[in-house]
């Protein structure tokens, strides 16, 4: 089983809305994937650094969940690098929902990775 983890804005599972921002989104949807490709099962969990996080604690977090993948609308330079060397596979742009997303990314046209350049 291949285990993906999505930004969820609200603890609504693939009903919800994508976070377009990892490091503040308030919930992950994990996504179980079986060998035909397929949703097998879908979990939310709430994001326990939502509010405030130093580097690299919400990507433990993610490999903690058993994660292979995590989807994001964006992610910075950081994050990513956290990703990279736990090696759990970054996606970057969502689509408006988490079952979209999720879709999307199963059928090919959500893949790679670009950073984002925000300011704090």
């Amino acid at each position: 089983m291949k285990k993906i983890v999505l930004t969820a804005n609200d603890d609504r599972g693939l009903s919800g809305e994508m976070s377009m921002h990892f490091g503040h989104c308030s919930h992950f949807v994990l996504a179980q994937i079986d060998s035909d490709n397929k949703i097998a099962s879908a979990e939310v969990h709430p994001n326990p650094y939502a509010e405030r996080h130093e580097p690299g604690q919400i990507p433990e977090f993610i490999k903690s969940l058993g994660a292979d993948v995590v989807v994001a609308g964006g992610m910075g330079a950081k994050a990513i690098q956290w990703f990279n060397n736990l090696g759990i596979e970054v996606v970057t742009g969502a689509r408006s929902g988490v079952a979209e997303t999720l879709d999307a990314y199963l059928d090919g046209m959500v893949a790679g990775v670009s950073e984002c350049k925000h300011e704090h």
